[in-house]
């Protein structure tokens, strides 16, 4: 588990583009923004790699307790089903799978997006990076990066905009 939660943490601080997040900053990144756990599971998973010295807690700042560069990351990087569990407390575990249910996201249209990209010849190892760095650059949501990248790249993308759109929308 010690290992996920380091590739969890180079994940997060990779996205991040930064060397050092505020308390709030990781848990609305991990739980808001990369919907990978609740907030207060994210609260938990900090917590987890502070006590781990995987991450340093000075003054409400989070820093890198080692050296992320190294550590292997997988493209699109989910934290696993066991380590979500083990975040969360009996009482939420019914809330969970409604909440996912009820909501569509933008982030679901991004494997598709992926898939066309590949379609026309991005390499995902190339296609990621880019969309992150538009995502970045612009502050738009993944899938509307993904859009720009294909746009760029070529690949006609009218029938994906109203789709994409339609789904940023309801999702404010």
């Amino acid at each position: 588990m010690t290992d996920e939660l380091i590739t969890c943490a180079a994940a997060l601080f990779r996205i991040k583009g930064k060397d050092v997040l505020t308390e709030k900053e990781f848990t609305l990144t991990a739980s808001i923004d990369l919907k990978w756990v609740s907030n207060k599971s994210a609260s938990i998973l900090m917590n987890r790699m502070v006590d781990g010295g995987i991450l340093v807690k000075k003054n409400g700042l989070l820093k890198p307790g080692m050296d992320f560069s190294t550590v292997p990351v997988p493209i699109a990087y989910t934290p696993s089903q066991e380590l979500k569990n083990s975040l969360s407390a009996p009482a939420e575990t019914p809330e969970k799978p409604r909440t996912v249910e009820k909501r569509e996201d933008p982030a679901d249209m991004f494997p598709e997006l992926m898939d066309i990209a590949m379609e026309h010849g991005i390499e995902k190892r190339t296609f990621v990076p880019e969309c992150n760095s538009v995502k970045k650059k612009l502050g738009v949501n993944m899938c509307t990066a993904a859009l720009l990248v294909l746009r760029d790249a070529g690949v006609d993308i009218g029938g994906l905009t109203a789709r994409v759109y339609t789904q940023t929308v309801e999702n404010r």
